[in-house]
């Protein structure tokens, strides 16, 4: 199992070790490595299947289609992939008015609050008012933003998309409607977590709103998890480039095993290692539905911190430190979860079809 000291660091350096550099688990302590990016989950490294997403998105909106919708299992980084997105489109259109909307896990108790909540997504600081008051602010100021860029097109990131209810799909085609009036373009982008937001689309279609179901879900692609050595060394290798502190800090990894980082060790090199770890504890057929970006993270993070007591020139990070790794993130667990959440939306549309 993995160290139990994992807060523990190691021995001082001998004669023939250098020491560690300033900005280091060591160098300067476990107090300052809680604000480790890799351990705070507050920086967003790119991934392959980020990568993807982004390109499939940004075609979407410079057609200028009205929607498309991602599905995903649960713990895939949904969430992630959609900042990175708003982040990258906002990088490269800086003039393009985007917004990142979450649908809320719970009913929204009024219509009222319903608009409060968008207002609060669209930045408008003043959510006082009568829901109409509430309704025509948002409005205007989503075809402000439109008009106001130049662009005369509004991009609504949704996440959260399988706790959508109907009323928020008539809004976003009020919405659309709203600003054609006005010549600006809305173009949605929902991501939702499969396979509950299958269910929502097909209720969608049981219920007769095809016009809801054509204008926003027609189009559905899968946003896959990681799976592939190749996935995996481009993770690896986004982790061994980035540094903390910003410009003169140090490498991620340098950051936990600075004598081992200084000899030549790069977390790229062990792609491999960690696929076989995870092909070892899930079974090879994982690889078809890819690995869950939440738990994959735990455990890289895992690994270099119970491997911080341990640094030497010498490290070796060998099969059973990966195999710990694995299992202390609970990837086997996540993935039983996925693949019972899965059956049981199957079971239901058996007896739909019953």
């Amino acid at each position: 199992m993995p160290n139990d000291n994992a807060f523990a660091l190691s021995d001082s350096p001998s004669m023939c070790e250098a020491a560690p550099p300033k900005h280091s688990a060591e160098g300067s302590g476990m107090k300052v490595a809680i604000k480790h990016p890799l351990l705070s989950g507050k920086v967003v490294l790119p991934t392959p299947p980020i990568s993807e997403l982004y390109r499939t998105i940004k075609r979407i909106v410079l057609l200028r289609e009205p929607g498309c919708c991602f599905t995903a299992k649960s713990g895939v980084g949904k969430s992630y992939a959609l900042t990175m997105v708003e982040s990258q489109l906002r990088k490269e259109f800086p003039e393009m008015c985007v917004f990142r909307h979450v649908i809320l896990n719970h009913q929204v108790p009024s219509i009222r609050a319903f608009f409060k909540h968008f207002l609060r997504t669209a930045r408008h600081s003043e959510r006082k008012g009568e829901t109409s008051d509430l309704r025509e602010r948002l409005i205007n100021r989503l075809i402000d933003g439109g008009t106001e860029s130049g662009l005369d097109l509004v991009v609504l990131l949704i996440d959260e998309a399988q706790e959508m209810a109907l009323q928020d799909f008539k809004f976003l085609k009020d919405v659309g409607n709203e600003l054609d009036k006005e010549g600006v373009q809305l173009v949605v982008i929902m991501m939702g977590q499969d396979p509950e937001f299958d269910g929502v689309i097909q209720k969608l279609r049981d219920g007769g709103h095809l016009d809801l179901v054509s204008r926003f879900t027609m189009r559905k692609r899968s946003f896959r998890g990681l799976s592939t050595v190749e996935d995996f060394t481009a993770v690896l290798a986004g982790i061994d480039s980035a540094v903390f502190p910003d410009r003169n800090g140090s490498a991620w990894p340098q950051f936990f095993i600075p004598r081992a980082w200084t000899a030549g060790f790069r977390m790229q090199a062990q792609a491999k290692a960690l696929l076989d770890a995870l092909i070892s504890a899930a079974g090879s057929n994982s690889t078809k539905a890819g690995f869950p970006a939440r738990q994959l993270f735990l455990a890289i993070r895992a690994l270099l911190l119970d491997h911080a007591a341990k640094d030497s020139a010498t490290l070796e990070i060998g099969p059973k430190a990966w195999a710990d790794a694995v299992e202390y993130a609970l990837i086997e667990d996540a993935l039983a979860i996925a693949a019972a959440a899965e059956m049981k939306q199957q079971g239901k549309k058996v007896k739909v079809k019953r």
